[in-house]
């Protein structure tokens, strides 16, 4: 008995209706795949603010310095911390105290003062001379700019009668600000005994900020260059801070070296009307540590407000290989 030929599926009318959305759906796919994709397609540019953290960018983690703490100027947000409070050696970021208290005793950096032999000092000074008169603005620019050693021993001196007072204000101040893993043996931050001058990143931040308040001390601390003449010639003082002009954004910062310190730095960066503040201490590349952390910061903290400045304030290709080269004989400049 022969068996009847099976017969065919025949799709319901809901199967039917399904394949027709399916076969739709795929043609839109289709379509929309070959004009992004023709000749006249063209992507749109990356913006650093779009898209978050900018490809392969550098883990924070990265960085070489023992110490660091980066900041939202405005909020106070912490936006990395490593060893915040561990106590180290701050070298010329000492000179950010020396200009917060000497600024005071010197409205508008009025005034000038005469020199005496105690203030003579090595191996970063203008060089002063025992006798001669300059002006408070000068030392000021020189103790911030060229990080000036001698300056800083003139300006003590003239506000509290001898450096080792002025030292004690310095200490004093210290506590007042509720800085207990600070302590300073010097108005420069040259070597001193073992375990009688040290900061914590927690700490000069701390400084840091209460001296960007004075718009006379951040003014200096963001000039590249400033000239001036004494009785020992013309000098021009080039900023110590290698990013200033070359990072984008880079404005106000200290920077410190001394074999035993290491690399110390205290700077502040803005874009798209955001600014983050950044201390490093112990640190192998301060240059280095600073781009990897404010890139990181900035990635962190885009928002879509800052679209229209994005392209302007981008990273600008700014790597250590292109890097301008330090000035020769520049102590902290390594």
């Amino acid at each position: 008995m022969l068996l009847p030929p099976p017969r065919r599926h025949e799709p319901l009318a809901g199967d039917l209706f399904s394949s027709v959305r399916l076969s739709r759906r795929r043609a839109l796919l289709l379509l929309g795949t070959l004009l992004l994709s023709g000749p006249g397609a063209r992507a749109n540019p990356f913006h650093f603010h779009d898209y978050g953290p900018a490809p392969e960018l550098t883990p924070p983690d990265r960085i070489l310095a023992v110490a660091a703490l980066l900041i939202d100027a405005q909020t106070g947000q912490v936006l990395y911390a490593r060893n915040p409070n561990m106590r180290l050696l701050p070298a010329s970021t000492t000179k950010l105290m020396t200009a917060l208290i000497a600024s005071e005793h010197f409205p508008h950096l009025r005034g000038s003062i005469r020199v005496e032999e105690s203030d003579r000092a090595e191996p970063s000074n203008i060089p002063v001379i025992p006798g001669e008169v300059i002006s408070v603005d000068d030392l000021f620019h020189a103790l911030l700019i060229e990080s000036a050693n001698d300056s800083a021993r003139v300006l003590g001196r003239a506000v509290a009668g001898s450096v080792e007072a002025f030292v004690d204000m310095m200490n004093e101040r210290a506590l007042a600000m509720g800085l207990f893993n600070t302590h300073f043996h010097n108005p420069n931050g040259l070597p001193a005994p073992a375990g009688t001058h040290y900061t914590s990143c927690a700490d000069l931040m701390q400084i840091f900020r209460q001296v960007l308040k004075n718009p006379q001390l951040r003014e200096i601390c963001s000039t590249k260059e400033y000239a001036i003449r004494t009785r020992s010639g013309y000098h021009i003082f080039r900023n110590h801070n290698r990013l200033l002009g070359y990072y984008p954004g880079m404005g106000a910062a200290k920077t410190g070296w001394t074999v035993a310190s290491r690399h110390t730095y205290a700077a502040s960066c803005r874009r798209g009307g955001r600014e983050l503040l950044l201390t490093l201490l112990d640190s192998q590349d301060k240059w280095s540590d600073a781009m990897i952390l404010f890139n990181w910061g900035f990635a962190q903290s885009s928002t879509p407000a800052d679209n229209s400045t994005a392209e302007d304030e981008s990273t600008g290709g700014a790597s250590l290989s292109s890097l301008p080269p330090a000035p020769a004989g520049r102590a902290d400049e390594r």
